[in-house]
This record gives C-alpha cells, sequence and structure tokens, in this order.
C-alpha cells in the first residue's frame, strides 16, 4: 500500500438491503405517484373545486326551479281561457273549478278561486283544511308570490299564480303548496353540512333549510340580491363559533325575482383535504409495511440460510470467524459466501501440502484460521505425543532456486534460535520444513486467546493488567534480543494469552523472513501504527522498533485507541510521524505513563535502553502493587490463541525517504 491520497471505498449493500430496495422500486413509485397528485391538491385549488360545486348546484336549482314555476303559470293561464269562466258565479264555473283542483292536487295546488277587477272574491274551491294557509295569497294581484313567510304565519310558506281572464273579467288565481320546491333545495351531490336555498329579491326565503337570510354572510346575500347574474366565491360571516369563512355560489331563477343560493364552510374542505393527506399517509405506511412484511419473509427464506451457509463454509476453514460470519461481517452475504470459499480452497491447498510435507510426523486435525500470511492448524505430534499448531508461511513473489535457498536458510536459523530460547514468554518452535511455495513451522499450540481478542471484547484493560502483560512481553523481547532476534512485527494478534496463565509472544523471525522474500526495493511491510518511524523514514527496524511497537500495544490496551490517532493505514502511517500523542486520560498511574510516553517517542536514543530496563521497571510496579496476572477462563477458546496470530496483515508501504517528509 502506497501513501498516497485517500480513497472512497464502495461497500456493496447486504442481500437484505438490496431485497427490500428492489421491493421498494417495485411498490412505492405508484404510491409516490398518486401522493405528488394529491400533493398538488392544495387548500386554495380544493376551495375552487368546492366553488365550481356549488356553482353548478345554485344553477342546477335554479334552472329546476323556473321549469316547475313555468309549468304551474303555463296551467294557471291555460285555466284561465275556458268559457265556463264567463260568467263566474254561474254553476258550471264552480263545478270548473272544482274539477280542476281536484285533477290539480297531485301537483300540490291548494286552492283556486275567480277575483273580480276590484280584488274581491267571487268564487272559491280548495283543499280541506287549508283556509288559513290561503286566505292572504286568494288577495287581488298578478304575477307569481310568495306568502307565509313571516314569524306569525302558520305552516309552510304557499306560491301565488294568476292569470286575467278575458275582457278584464277579472283574475284567476292558483294557490300552491312549496313543498315541491323543497325538493330542490336537497340535492345528493353536495356535503350534508352544505346548504342550498331559494330566495326572493325580496329578501323571503321561498324554500330551504335556513328561517332567515340573516343567518347568511351578509355580502353572499347583498350580492345575491343585488340582480348579477351569478356569482361565486369565499364570504366571511360570524357565527356561534365566532368567525368563520363561507364558500357560496348564486344563480337566478329565470322569468322570477328569485335566486337560488348554494353554500357550506370551508371546514368541510379543509376536512376533505386532511381526509385526502390522511389516506396518503396510510397508503405510504401500508407500502412500508408490506415491504417490511416481505423483507422479513425474504430474510428468513432466503438471507439467513444464506449466512448460515457461510458461518458453517467459514467454521470449516476457521472455527473462531463462525461469530464474524455470522453477524455478516462487510454487510454482502454474496461476497462473504465468494470469501470463505476462497478461504476453503486455500486451506485445503495448504492442507494436502502439509499432508504430504509432515506425513508419518504430524497429523492435522483442523484448521484454526486461515489470512493473507498463510493458514493455522491444530495437529498432533504422534512421536512425542503432544499437539501442535502448523502455520504455513507463504513466500512472495516468484524466486529463483538460489534466492529460495537462501530465504529457507534464514528462517531455519531463526527458527533455531528462537527454539533455543526455551523461556516462557516465547512461543516454543519445535520444527521447520520447506515446500515449493509455502515454508512450514510446527510450534507450541497455546491453549486461550490472543491480546487482540480480550482487547475485541473489552475494548480496556486495567492499569494493573496491563503492567502484568507489558512486563511479561517485555522480558519475552529481551530474551529474543540477547539472541540478536528483532520481532519486527509487535502487536496484539502476536500475544498470546493461555488459560493457565501464560503470556508469550509468537511469530519471532516470521516478520524477518516476509520481508525479506518480497522484491526488493523502497518497500518495508508491518503493521500501520505499529511501525516504529525510524522504520518509515527508510532505516532498518532494530530492537528499539519493537520497543516502540511495545509502547503502542500498551498504549491501546489502556486507552482503547491508537495513540497517534489515523484512519485508514495511510493517516495511520502519517500520524505515526506527525501527529500529536493523544494523552492517556485519569486513572493511569504516573509512572506506567511516563514508561509510555518514553517507548513512544519518535527518536530512537530517547526510548528506554532495552527491553530488559522496560521489563524491570514494570516488574517493579507490580511488585509495589501486588499484581498478579490471571485470564478469565470463560472468556477465551481453546482454539483461538494460534489461529488469529495467523491474520496477522502485513501492508507493502513505500517508506518515507527525507524528501517525503519535507513534503508531508
Amino acid at each position: 500500500m502506497t501513501l498516497g491520497v485517500k480513497r472512497f471505498r464502495f461497500r456493496p449493500p447486504g442481500l437484505l438491503v438490496r431485497v427490500a430496495l428492489a421491493l421498494a422500486a417495485v411498490g412505492l413509485p405508484p404510491v409516490l405517484i398518486a401522493t405528488a397528485g394529491l400533493a398538488r391538491i392544495s387548500r386554495d385549488a380544493l376551495y375552487e373545486q368546492v366553488l365550481h360545486t356549488h356553482i353548478v348546484a345554485a344553477r342546477s336549482a335554479a334552472d329546476r326551479a323556473g321549469a316547475l314555476l313555468t309549468a304551474r303559470d303555463a296551467l294557471v293561464r291555460g285555466a284561465a281561457g275556458s268559457p265556463e269562466l264567463a260568467d263566474a258565479g254561474s254553476p258550471e264555473a264552480q263545478q270548473f273549478l272544482a274539477r280542476s283542483l281536484e285533477q290539480w292536487t297531485g301537483l300540490g295546488v291548494l286552492a283556486v278561486a275567480v277575483v273580480n277587477p276590484a280584488g274581491e272574491e267571487v268564487v272559491r274551491a280548495q283543499v280541506k283544511g287549508e283556509g288559513e294557509r290561503v286566505a292572504a295569497a286568494l288577495r287581488s294581484g298578478t304575477g307569481l308570490a310568495v306568502f307565509g313567510t313571516g314569524a306569525g304565519d302558520a305552516g309552510p310558506p304557499v306560491l301565488r299564480f294568476a292569470a286575467p281572464l278575458p275582457q278584464g273579467a277579472g283574475s284567476l288565481v292558483m294557490v300552491c303548496d312549496s313543498a315541491t320546491l323543497g325538493e330542490l333545495v336537497r340535492p345528493e351531490e353536495l356535503d350534508k353540512q352544505a346548504q342550498l336555498l331559494i330566495a326572493s329579491r325580496g329578501g323571503e326565503v321561498v324554500a330551504g333549510s335556513v328561517a332567515s337570510l340573516a343567518e347568511l354572510p351578509q355580502e353572499l346575500v347583498k350580492s345575491a340580491l343585488s340582480g348579477k347574474i351569478s356569482g361565486a366565491a369565499r364570504y366571511q360571516m360570524r357565527g356561534p363559533m365566532g368567525a368563520q369563512t363561507v364558500l357560496g355560489a348564486y344563480f337566478p331563477v329565470p322569468d322570477t325575482d328569485w335566486v337560488a343560493i348554494s353554500l357550506q364552510p370551508t371546514e368541510i374542505a379543509e376536512a376533505v383535504q386532511a381526509r385526502l393527506r390522511r389516506q396518503t399517509a396510510f397508503g405510504l405506511g401500508a407500502a412500508a409495511l408490506l415491504i417490511a412484511g416481505l423483507s422479513a419473509l425474504a430474510w428468513t427464506t432466503l438471507v439467513r440460510p444464506i449466512r448460515e451457509l457461510a458461518q458453517a463454509q467459514r467454521s470449516l476453514v476457521d472455527p473462531m470467524d463462525s461469530r464474524g460470519a455470522a453477524e455478516g461481517r462487510g454487510g454482502d452475504e454474496i461476497s462473504d459466501l465468494r470469501r470463505t470459499f476462497d478461504l476453503l480452497r486455500r486451506s485445503l491447498t495448504d492442507r494436502r501440502a502439509l499432508d504430504n510435507i509432515f506425513l508419518g510426523r504430524y497429523q492435522v486435525i483442523e484448521a484454526l484460521g486461515t489470512g493473507a500470511m498463510g493458514t493455522v492448524f491444530r495437529g498432533w505430534d504422534p512421536r512425542l505425543q503432544r499437539p501442535v499448531a502448523l502455520k504455513t508461511i507463504k513466500l512472495a513473489g516468484a524466486l529463483d532456486a538460489e534466492r529460495r535457498k537462501e530465504l529457507i536458510a534464514t528462517l531455519t536459523q531463526e527458527a533455531v534460535t528462537v527454539a533455543r530460547l526455551n523461556h516462557p514468554n516465547v512461543v516454543a518452535v519445535y520444527d521447520l520444513e520447506d515446500a515449493p511455495e509455502t515454508a512450514f513451522i510446527a510450534m507450541e499450540l497455546v491453549d486461550g486467546m490472543t491480546l487482540e481478542t480480550l482487547l475485541g471484547r473489552r475494548r480496556k484493560l486495567t492499569p494493573g493488567e496491563v503492567i502484568l502483560l507489558g512486563a511479561a512481553v517485555a522480558r519475552g523481547l529481551a530474551a529474543a534480543h540477547a539472541q540478536d532476534i528483532v520481532h519486527r512485527d509487535v502487536k496484539p494478534a502476536n500475544v498470546l494469552l493461555g488459560t493457565d496463565g501464560s503470556i508469550k509472544v509468537s511469530d519471532f523471525g516470521i516478520a524477518g523472513f516476509l520481508a525479506a522474500s518480497a522484491e526488493e526495493g523502497e518497500t518495508i511491510f508491518g503493521t500501520p501504527g505499529y511501525l516504529p518511524p525510524e522504520s518509515l523514514r527508510g532505516s532498518a527496524h532494530g530492537k528499539p522498533g519493537d520497543l516502540f511497537s511495545l509502547g503502542v500495544v500498551l498504549y491501546t490496551c489502556l486507552a482503547g485507541a491508537m495513540p497517534f490517532g489515523g484512519g485508514d493505514a495511510n493517516d495511520l502511517l502519517r500520524a505515526t510521524l506527525f501527529g500529536p500523542l493523544r494523552p492517556l486520560g485519569r486513572g493511569v498511574p504516573p509512572e506506567l505513563e511516563t514508561l509510555i510516553v518514553a517507548l513512544l517517542e519518535r527518536e530512537v536514543q530517547l526510548r528506554p535502553s532495552s527491553a530488559g530496563a522496560v521489563a524491570a521497571e514494570l516488574d517493579r510496579m507490580a511488585a509495589a502493587g501486588g499484581l498478579r496476572w490471571q485470564l478469565d477462563p470463560g472468556a477465551g477458546d481453546a482454539r483461538s490463541a494460534g489461529a488469529e496470530a495467523s491474520k496477522a496483515q502485513w501492508v507493502a508501504t513505500s517508506h518515507l525517504g527525507r524528501r517525503g517528509l519535507d513534503q508531508a
């Protein structure tokens, strides 16, 4: 990995997210289109629509009322020309009126009478019991008139129609019930709270549910009775509940001085708009619930089985990583399946190689872990009757026979040196073999976990635990340094914590071997964040570099974060060279903090003189505090310690020389 511009890496969404997105793409567009259409129905637009409805209602009521009045007027005018009425007092005239009333009763006619030119009643025929209602209407007069709209009048109002008799003999007067008009002002197309009525220009209510025009907005009444052709608008009125806005329209009744008025409060239109919004929200909610239900079904029938398959495959390769697979590491089940297939293939390849190399000496039992550096297996040494960890180490690049021979010789020499250490804080090395593309190491199998696993579960350790842990690691490094062995990759993944209370450092010599097997050039290998500054500047990684890495480990155990911050690998490398050291915070003993800060010095000469000196100082702190190391037996897994160490991910990095420093 070369230092450069930070790049964004797209992480594909998980299978469940993809299913949910697909369902949303299918189900939501129709609902959203409908929602967008309803959203365009603003309150003003809704008002205009309601006003249009009232215009239609008023005009329809006016036309129907005009048709009814025209029919009644034609009826009385036709009867006025009858010869029987030439002599109004004759028996023939009386019989004619009675016969006509009998025929017209179904049309709502209440009475028929002849009055002389002086307005005096000559003869009358009427429905029984309606004398009081028709008395006023039978007075002399011509044309259409409405009677009985006053507060003292008994019963519903009546309509009077009058037509002149031939030769000026008087008038024929017909009185009709207004109930037929009442049917015209109850249209089904209007809301129940809407009002439709017919009024005369004199201010009387001819038909409708209101008793007086005073109950209506006076601006609407004034406009309706002004003689204008028609109109519609919003009007203000004050009622029992306070001021309110009313939507109203009016239209004149043809050939009369009447007008039809239609109106309703705006609250009704607003209620319609609110109902539309609720229905829209319900539709969106129903679509979301449907998508959630189908996603849950997809999870049960598709995604979870795929994750379980990936977990089962990963457990075959790396039993300690099955939990990560179960939790959907990476969030992409398809990619996880692809990775596990690749790991399985590599693991089987390594296992076949081991079977060939160690046949007759070591028995391969199971795979413990697979990473970029190789694979770790649990094995058994039948000759010495003991368990072993079998680690494969892949050789980088294409190597010629001479170069390969040199590298294997180097690794063998370091393995022999480490095997001679026989130190309680160093993982013992038992054997070494090589194959065409892989080197194999048989080493001590530690039952427990790595420090990396412990930090992943607890994030931080107590200062006392850090003192004991640091002392053990420093003792292991001191023993190796005494034999001129530099670890070059001290980090939590290479610190093994046994269930028996042991603390051991693993993978001595492997770091140098892997770096030596790579192509030559200005490339260094290591774990970002743990590489010492001198390595990044192009100098060799010596014993002081191991002390710097130890300081990073101890700091991380105390703070739960890297000492110099940083996000990705590039940021960590820059922060190691130029970033400020974050304070450790409260609760850390000053002498422990002073030691860690000294280990993290960027200048080699400012760090402690040796790993032995660091171990002695930490042992002194432990003795003063009466500290004792104990690993929680329930926190580990007997198969994990050797496995996770194999996952130490080295990266190739172009070191920053003096020019790079000046430009950084």
